[in-house]
């Protein structure tokens, strides 16, 4: 039950009397604001919830308490005439027993306080955060649930609070709160919309990704029974070219001009065989056989089979290697990965250079890092370079990265790549080293 104000002794400051006139004016004033309070956006609800009890109730102060359901406590969302200092962060708990303010929501009546500083069931920290004496705390009740509450006082002026003004703030809490639940039924819904919209996009990209795949894989099965027929059709006349360029080598043995002329076609012939490898390794890629790979030796035996094609470029290797874990892999699928990314590197620095090989263990994880120092990728190139039969380069086949992004992602691992300013490109594979919850079996 609200408690009775006590008679102010002679020499307290006695509230003036207000006039019929100044109370018409009060009630437009209030009338007025209660029309504003139609708009739906929340935070311009407080304010205007605010401005009434201040400006047109007439109370010095007026703090604005809203209820975290999920976290079972009030929030001071919102206060006139104090610091934002002070009430930034102030919470309570949602228990009749902690404040008046717990109070007034839990059993929906309004109070005044007279002696806050006496009263026990007035909140240690709010009197001396606030210098609490008498204040007023009203319940904000919506068509059916209770939002919060309004708490206001005269600490400044040192006004009695009338009752007048108390009822007049109890009106008015009335209005503010069928308002405020308006507001955020359309905040919930606005929200909701928002997270819908989201999920839409989310749905919509989903199915696009698999529309993707599966076209892909369609292509990619139709590519491989293509590719077998191809390989066999081709290679039997390269298999007969290759004997009889082999044979007619031998027989112009000291023709050095001839000699040049058939290794460059035993050269283009090997091309094709290449190309022709790795349509099949494309298009009927066999499954990985995993085992305990370390990391730091494979790339060792990588290496070696790109030194000497690196020295003839004037490339050098610049290697600052860690000692990091073993990794669940397959030796010779990891192996062509690394492969393709230093040919890629060595491509890329046709008037020779530094390639750095990095390997470190961090966030739980093995990365591989390969940075040359070439021209870069450019943005838009960037984002296909993994994509089959995509390539810049003149005589390229563009399968050589879709087939190392291939191998990553089936081993577990990320393959990322950026550029390094001022010059030069960075492949970064990370993969879960064996034994952790991310490795494969």
């Amino acid at each position: 039950m609200a408690r009775k104000q006590a008679r102010t002794k002679p020499d307290e400051q006695q509230a003036p009397a207000r006039s019929p006139l100044k109370m018409l004016q009060e009630l437009a004033a209030l009338q007025e604001i209660s029309r504003s309070l139609q708009v739906l956006d929340l935070d311009e609800i407080l304010h205007l919830v605010l401005d009434g009890v201040t400006k047109t109730i007439g109370f010095d102060r007026a703090r604005l308490y809203l209820i975290n359901e999920r976290e079972h406590r009030l929030e001071c969302r919102m206060a006139a005439g104090i610091e934002q200092e002070k009430t930034a962060g102030v919470t309570l708990p949602l228990e009749k027993s902690n404040s008046m303010l717990a109070r007034s929501v839990i059993e929906r009546k309004p109070f005044i306080v007279e002696d806050a500083m006496e009263d026990p069931r007035v909140n240690r920290d709010l009197k001396q955060l606030f210098g609490l004496k008498s204040f007023a705390v009203v319940p904000l009740v919506g068509r059916g649930r209770v939002l919060g509450a309004i708490t206001a006082d005269n600490l400044t002026s040192d006004r009695v609070i009338t009752p007048e003004g108390f009822n007049s703030l109890v009106a008015f809490a009335g209005q503010a709160g069928v308002a405020l639940e308006n507001a955020q039924v359309h905040d919930e819904l606005r929200t909701l919309n928002r997270e819908l919209e989201q999920r839409v996009r989310d749905a919509t990209e989903d199915l696009k990704k698999t529309q993707d795949k599966l076209i892909q894989s369609e292509k990619l099965a139709a590519l491989g029974k293509l590719s077998a027929g191809i390989a066999h059709e081709i290679r039997n006349p390269l298999t007969s070219m290759k004997v009889l360029v082999h044979a007619l080598s031998g027989r112009l043995e000291g023709r050095e001009k001839e000699q040049e002329d058939i290794a460059v076609i035993e050269d283009e012939i090997e091309r094709v065989n290449r190309i022709i490898t790795r349509f099949l390794d494309f298009a009927r890629p066999r499954s990985p056989e995993f085992s305990r790979v370390d990391v730091n030796r494979l790339l060792d035996e990588t290496i070696t089979l790109v030194t000497r094609e690196a020295e003839e470029r004037g490339v050098l290797f610049e290697q600052t290697r860690e000692s990091v874990p073993a990794v669940l892999a397959d030796r010779e699928q990891m192996k062509q990965v690394f492969l393709n990314v230093f040919l890629n590197a060595l491509d890329a620095m046709p008037g020779g250079g530094q390639l750095s090989v990095s390997t470190r263990c961090t966030a739980g994880r093995v990365e591989i890092a390969v940075s040359d120092r070439g021209g870069g990728i450019q943005e838009e190139t960037r984002k296909q370079i993994f994509e089959p039969f995509f390539t810049t380069k003149e005589e390229g086949v563009g399968l050589g990265l879709s087939i190392v992004k291939r191998i990553v992602d089936e081993h577990g691992g990320t393959l990322l790549v950026k550029d390094n300013p001022p010059r030069g490109t960075t492949f970064t594979v990370s993969m879960p080293p064996a034994g952790s919850e991310g490795a494969l079996a």
